[in-house]
């Protein structure tokens, strides 16, 4: 039929998904095609057409949806089986259907190849072949051909549902760490530039897909993953006015190499780079609740801690330092916390992911 080779290819990029659903429609004497599915435990999912009409696919979604009186015996079918759909639609009860006189007749569909590829509880994947008039119907060779390539194409569609939700991990990983003052860099074995948060790269002036090289920066880089410490620099990118002070802490990622397979070598070793320059937004709202802090002290919590002072709180809040030291000293005992250091720290902790 064609080259097994192009169904792997497409599993690992799935941009080729449309290409090879073409392939094979061309293949099976068909003049339309749909793949698909959903895997609900990785929260994955994907699907491509080709040579259906756009006209009849918005039609099907907005008013026949409903009617489909075909959709429950081909979703009986047993997974990996083909199932001509030829016979179905000779029977009074399709033919007499709203959906056949509407939908199915008007566009002159003959038979439907249908596959479930994966039917179990928490995924599913349908392959569809459409011939219109005045093509003839499915054969048994017609099935005996797809048969052969099922497996394949189910391995496929279990391949690129792991690299979905991969991607969808690494992305929520890089949101996090981009909007808490840190952005994330991915790098090769070799130091090579996979990916970076989007603010880094103008800042340091990176080029995915390239080595950092062993400039101040990516001396750095090299002397936070060598020595497994966190490493401080100072940078004058540039657009800033001012020296930017960087912490680099390096983890190594345990990778598995069959996934190198898919686009070259992956990434092993993920480099946070936090911004010490700014300042860290605390929750104060939360430690306020957490300790049953009232609202006086927590404005005398937030005063301090944002100041870093507590012998003047008393004067920027309005009211008398003895007043003010009685709050503290509440606070302190709410939050089983023994000074200002103490309190300071604990604050610390409750650092914010913020925009």
């Amino acid at each position: 039929m064609f080259a097994l080779e192009e169904i792997y290819d497409a599993a690992f990029d799935r941009a080729r998904f449309p290409t090879l659903l073409e392939r094979l429609v061309h293949a099976m004497g068909a003049q339309a095609g749909f793949i698909g599915w959903s895997d609900l435990d990785r929260d994955a999912g994907f699907q491509v057409q080709f040579g259906n009409d756009p006209k009849w696919l918005h039609a099907y979604v907005e008013t026949y949806a409903p009617h489909d009186i075909m959709r429950p015996h081909l979703h009986a079918v047993p997974e990996g089986v083909c199932a001509p759909a030829w016979d179905l639609l000779q029977t009074p009860e399709i033919r007499e259907s709203l959906f056949y006189r509407e939908y199915i007749a008007p566009q002159g569909i003959v038979d439907n190849l249908a596959v479930n590829l994966i039917k179990r509880p928490g995924i599913v994947a349908h392959l569809a072949l459409l011939r219109h008039a005045p093509a003839p119907r499915f054969s048994e060779e017609d099935c005996a051909r797809l048969a052969e390539i099922l497996p394949h194409l189910r391995r496929a569609i279990y391949i690129q549902s792991h690299l979905i939700r991969a991607a969808d991990h690494a992305a929520g990983e890089q949101a996090v760490a981009g909007v808490a003052n840190s952005a994330l860099l991915l790098l090769t074995a070799d130091r090579v530039l996979l990916d970076a948060d989007a603010p880094l790269v103008p800042l340091l002036r990176l080029r995915i897909g390239e080595p950092i090289g062993d400039g101040l920066f990516g001396t750095a880089v090299a002397r936070a993953i060598e020595g497994g410490e966190p490493v401080a620099i100072e940078v004058s990118p540039a657009g800033e006015a001012e020296p930017v002070r960087l912490l680099l802490e390096a983890r190594a990622l345990e990778t598995n190499r069959f996934g190198d397979l898919a686009s070259g070598p992956g990434a092993t070793c993920a480099v946070h780079v936090t911004r010490v320059d700014r300042p860290r937004i605390i929750a104060f709202a939360a430690i306020g609740q957490l300790y049953g802090l009232t609202a006086t002290e927590l404005r005398v919590l937030r005063d301090a801690i944002e100041a870093g002072d507590i012998t003047e709180v008393g004067d920027r809040l309005g009211m008398a330092r003895a007043t003010a030291r009685t709050h503290l000293h509440r606070i302190y005992d709410k939050t089983d916390t023994r000074g200002f250091a103490g309190l300071s720290s604990l604050a610390h902790r409750f650092g914010r992911i913020a925009t």
